[in-house]
């Protein structure tokens, strides 16, 4: 992870053994994810919010809609587990 010095979110690097990559904005809270560059700059319209479960204007390429969600799932997860946003995930099996 690192951090967003315009939003202080987290901007996360990943890489799907389908050879996907992109990058993922988790906010401050911890509770919404967008794609984004490397920099933390929003991609696109996509949103996911974890208070409602819902995915607003999902990416239309099944295979990077899939990946962004494995990959929020993820990370919200660890945020329960550890009580904070990891630092980084190294592997995750689906």
């Amino acid at each position: 992870m690192i951090a967003s010095l315009d939003t202080g979110a987290g901007v996360y690097a990943w890489t799907t053994v389908e050879g996907i990559t992109g990058n993922i904005l988790i906010d401050p809270e911890g509770v919404i994810a967008r794609p984004c560059t490397a920099a933390g700059d929003p991609l696109g319209d996509t949103l996911l919010d974890k208070r409602v479960g819902n995915v607003q204007n999902p990416d239309p390429d099944p295979g990077v809609r899939t990946a962004f969600l494995k990959i929020a799932a993820v990370l919200f997860m660890e945020k329960e587990r550890q009580g904070r946003l990891p630092d980084a995930v190294t592997r995750t099996y689906w």
